[in-house]
C-alpha cells in the first residue's frame, strides 16, 4: 500500500530513506494520474519491501519544483535518497515494474517473478 506524504515528510521518508523508494507525483484533477493510481497501488501490494509514496503536486509544490516535475503523473524512483530514474505520463503495470526491477537487488527480484 502506498502512503500519501507532504513536502515536510518528503525529506524524512524519501531523501533520507534507504533502499528503493517510488514516489508518484500526481493531482486530483489529472485524469492520467487517476488512471495510474491503481497500477501504482497494485505494485505497492506486490513489492512490500519497497516503499511507495504519493505526493499531491497541487498541495505540495516545493518538492515538485525541486525535482522539476513539469508533467504528471510522474513516477520518480529514488535509491538511498537519490533520484535514479523517472517515468512521465500513464504507464501500464509491466512498464512500471520493468523500471522498478532495474533497481532491486537480485534477492528482491527473485521473490517477485
Amino acid at each position: 500500500m502506498s502512503l500519501e506524504i507532504n513536502d515536510t515528510q518528503f525529506s524524512e521518508f524519501v531523501e533520507k530513506g534507504k533502499g528503493v523508494v517510488l514516489v508518484d507525483f500526481w493531482a486530483t484533477w489529472c485524469a492520467p494520474c487517476l488512471k495510474m493510481s491503481p497500477v501504482f497501488e497494485k505494485l505497492a501490494q506486490k513489492y512490500g519491501d519497497v516503499r511507495f509514496y504519493k505526493i499531491n503536486t497541487a498541495e505540495n509544490m516545493k518538492k515538485a519544483k525541486k525535482y522539476k516535475v513539469i508533467s504528471i503523473p510522474c513516477i520518480i524512483i529514488f535509491k538511498n535518497g537519490r533520484e535514479v530514474d523517472r517515468l512521465i505520463g500513464y504507464k501500464n503495470e509491466s512498464a512500471l515494474e520493468k523500471m522498478l526491477k532495474k533497481y532491486l537487488n537480485n534477492k528482491q527480484n527473485a521473490r517477485h517473478k
